[in-house]
């Protein structure tokens, strides 16, 4: 079952998930950690809380760095996750061995190049961790509520969003198969996907993505505790 971690606010929620990250890098003495990052507003906070721990605690050498899932932009659009993570990271991104989605090929190729930059890595279970973010309709990666890419197979599809842009996402079985699932959700709207991943029934992308994993951490400010009838810290 997900356990569930309440913070004050997004900028305590956003430490305590860096944090996270450091210690389960930390753990992961030997080789390489495979982390996989997410697009939206929590993710750049996080990736800031990083940045300041880079002298101190954050071995960036043994840090690789891969996505969920990416818009069809190129990396300097102000819409590409990776540039996001680029500008918020600094010198981790220069320093960590970055694997990003192309936005700039076809979709489909995309898709297809990355799948097999993952089989490289381990197909499916490629990602150490995955820091995950829940969308307001509980989609998860580019995984939204009646696409076609909820029941694709492989390790990369290629999703539509509701506004009919496509995207380069990781499927379910990719989801499934992370070693550890770490996710962020601020704010009200988030409750009501966070409580079907905790209770049931399990419908929608997001608690999919959850369903039977063994590792799965769910932060979540005051606001989102709030509407899920949970007290804060």
């Amino acid at each position: 079952m997900p356990r569930l971690l309440i913070h004050s606010t997004p900028d305590t929620l956003a430490s305590a998930a860096a944090d996270e990250i450091v210690r389960a890098v930390n753990r992961h003495a030997g080789r390489r950690f495979n982390l996989a990052l997410s697009g939206g507003s929590t993710p750049p906070l996080i990736f800031r809380r990083l940045r300041r721990l880079l002298e101190r605690r954050l071995p960036v050498d043994r840090l690789r760095l891969f996505w969920i899932d990416e818009r069809c932009v190129p990396i300097g659009h102000p819409d590409s996750n990776a540039g996001s993570a680029r500008r918020h990271l600094g010198r981790i991104w220069n320093g960590a061995d970055v694997r990003a989605m192309s936005g700039t090929v076809p979709p489909q190729a995309g898709a297809a190049a990355y799948a097999r930059r993952l089989a490289y890595f381990g197909g499916a279970q490629a990602f150490d961790m995955a820091l995950v973010g829940l969308g307001p309709d509980g989609h998860v990666a580019s995984l939204f509520p009646g696409s076609d890419a909820l029941d694709a197979s492989g390790t990369v599809t290629v999703g539509q969003s509701p506004r009919g842009d496509q995207r380069l996402s990781v499927t379910l079985d990719v989801l499934r198969a992370t070693r550890s699932l770490l996710v962020v959700a601020c704010g009200e709207s988030k409750a009501w996907a966070v409580r079907e991943a905790l209770t049931g029934p399990v419908l929608c992308p997001f608690a999919r993505a959850c369903a039977g994993r063994p590792s799965v951490q769910i932060h979540v400010d005051a606001a989102c505790a709030r509407a899920l009838g949970r007290r804060g810290s």
